[in-house]
C-alpha cells in the first residue's frame, strides 16, 4: 500500500469527518464480517478487540489523527506501548487457537480505513448540502499501480448526486481504496465535455461468503455490489457495500441526537444549515406532502423537514423546561388536518406549492413564536401573505419511540392578529420579529 497521509489530508476537510467519527459509540466484535457496513458507521470498533480500554485507547488516538493531523509513523508510535501495556499486541493463545491482536499492520489497516471512511462522510454530507449548484458528482479513481481494476473502471464517470449508484458505490469501496467523488456545476460538465449517465438497471446487489468463524464453523455472509457498464464491471469488496456517509447518519433521528453532542456551536450551526439546505431532503419532502395531497390518503408516517436551531431550541428549554428533539417531522394524517375543507373555505387554506415550501420555511423564518397559552411554537414566513406554521415541540407520537417535534398545523394568518397577539401577551417572541 502507498503511504499516504490521510491524517494531513483530513485537515483540508470539513469539519463534518471528524463530527461524525467522535458521534459514534461502542460495539464489541470478534470478526468483522460480525458487522454490517451501516453498523460500522454507526459505531466503532476493532476486530478481536473486547476490552473496552483497548476500544477506548484506539479510538482516543484515531480521534487525534483526525483533530490535528497525526501521521500514520505517529499513530503506531504513539498507540503501540500503549496495546502492550493493555496486553492487546502480538499473538495470543486462546480456546480458538492462536489469535493475532495488535501489530504494526493491524494498525496501518486501522488508521487508514477509520480516517478514509470519517473522510469520506464529511465529504458526502458536504457534497449532498452544495447539490443545488453542485448536481453532478463525478468518481475519481487514484489511477496508479495500485489501483483496482474494479475501481478504475468507473475513474471519471459522472452520474447525478441522487442516481441511485451513490447508495452503493460511494467511495470507500473497499480494504485501502483511495478513490473519491468530485461534486461539478452544469457548467463544468459542459465545458469537460462529460456524460451524464443512470445507474437504473444496471447495479446488482448480493451476498457473497467472506470468511469462516475459527470457533463456530460459521460461515459470513457479506454484501457486494455490481454496476456494469460498457463492457466494464465496478464490484465493492465484501462488507463495502453502501455509502458510509449515509448510513453514518442513519435516521434523522440519530442526526438529532448528534447534533446536541457537538461541543462546537458554530460547528453544530453550520452543519444544521447544510443539511437543512440540502435539496435531496427538501425534494423528498415536496413528493412526500404531493402524494398526499393527490391521493387524500394518510396513514401514520411521517417526514421530516428539518432540524431546529440552536437559538430557538434554547428559548424553548428556557420557557418550557422541557428539551426540544430538534428535528421537525410532520404526518401524513397532519397535512390532511391542516388541507381541511374549514381551511379552504375561510380561505387560509395553504397552496400545494406552500406545503412543499414548509422546509424552507422552518429553516429561514421571518419570526418564531411562542403560544403562551397553548404552550405551542409557531413558525411565521416571511412576505405579504404570512404562512403559520404550529409546532408541539417536543411531541411523543404514538407507536414512535422517539419524541419529535411535531408539525400539528399549518395556515394562512393576518399581521394585523399577530401583532395584537403579540401585544396582548398571548405570543412571546423567540427569534426574528413581525
Amino acid at each position: 500500500m502507498p503511504d499516504i497521509d490521510l491524517g494531513y489530508a483530513m485537515k483540508l476537510e470539513p469539519k463534518l469527518a471528524v463530527d461524525y467519527f467522535r458521534s459514534k459509540g461502542y460495539q464489541f466484535s470478534w470478526n468483522w464480517q460480525e458487522m454490517s457496513m451501516q453498523a460500522h458507521s454507526q459505531a466503532f470498533t476493532v476486530a478481536k478487540a473486547t476490552s473496552l480500554d483497548v476500544l477506548e485507547s484506539v479510538r482516543l488516538e484515531l480521534d487525534r489523527a483526525l483533530a490535528t493531523g497525526t501521521t500514520e509513523h505517529e499513530f503506531k508510535k504513539n498507540l503501540r506501548p500503549v496495546l502492550e501495556k493493555l496486553g492487546w499486541w502480538g499473538k495470543k493463545i486462546d480456546i480458538n487457537g492462536e489469535v493475532q491482536l495488535g501489530s504494526p499492520r493491524r494498525l496501518s489497516v486501522i488508521y487508514r480505513t477509520n480516517l478514509a471512511t470519517a473522510y469520506q462522510a464529511g465529504r458526502y454530507q458536504q457534497q449532498l448540502a452544495s447539490s443545488e449548484t453542485h448536481p453532478y458528482w463525478q468518481y475519481v479513481a487514484t489511477m496508479d499501480s495500485q489501483t483496482r481494476t474494479a475501481h478504475a473502471a468507473l475513474h471519471l464517470r459522472v452520474f447525478r448526486y441522487d442516481d441511485p449508484i451513490w447508495q452503493k458505490l460511494y467511495p470507500p469501496n473497499g480494504w485501502g481504496c483511495r478513490c473519491r467523488v468530485r461534486a461539478l456545476t452544469r457548467a463544468q460538465v459542459e465545458r469537460e465535455g462529460l456524460i451524464i449517465e443512470s445507474s437504473a438497471g444496471k447495479l446488482d446487489t448480493y451476498n457473497v461468503n467472506s470468511g469462516v468463524d475459527d470457533a463456530t464453523g460459521e460461515i459470513y455472509q457479506s454484501e457486494v455490489t455490481e454496476f456494469k457498464s460498457g463492457g466494464q464491471t465496478t464490484r465493492t469488496d465484501a462488507g463495502w457495500s453502501g455509502n458510509v456517509g449515509s448510513a453514518a447518519m442513519g435516521s434523522d433521528v440519530n442526526i438529532a441526537k448528534k447534533l446536541t453532542i457537538l461541543r462546537n456551536r458554530k460547528l453544530r450551526q453550520q452543519v444544521i444549515q447544510s443539511l437543512n439546505n440540502a435539496p435531496a431532503r427538501r425534494d423528498a419532502f415536496a413528493q412526500w406532502v404531493g402524494n398526499i395531497l393527490t391521493t387524500r390518503r394518510a396513514g401514520n408516517a411521517l417526514q421530516p423537514l428539518g432540524f431546529m436551531t440552536d437559538d430557538v431550541a434554547e428559548r424553548v428549554r428556557a420557557i418550557s423546561g422541557v428539551e426540544p428533539a430538534r428535528l421537525f417531522v410532520m404526518s401524513e394524517k397532519n397535512v390532511l388536518h391542516a388541507d381541511s375543507m374549514k381551511h379552504r373555505k375561510t380561505g387560509v387554506g395553504l397552496t400545494l406549492r406552500d406545503y412543499q415550501s414548509l422546509p424552507e420555511l422552518i429553516n429561514n423564518p421571518q419570526a418564531v413564536l411562542w403560544d403562551v397559552k397553548k404552550n405551542n411554537l409557531l413558525y411565521i414566513s416571511s412576505g405579504d401573505s404570512l404562512m403559520k406554521v404550529v409546532v408541539n415541540a417536543p411531541y411523543k407520537l404514538r407507536g414512535q419511540q422517539d419524541v419529535l417535534d411535531v408539525i400539528i398545523n399549518a395556515y394562512r394568518v393576518n399581521l394585523t392578529d399577530l401583532r395584537r397577539g403579540i401585544a396582548g401577551g398571548l405570543y412571546q417572541i423567540l427569534s426574528g420579529g413581525i
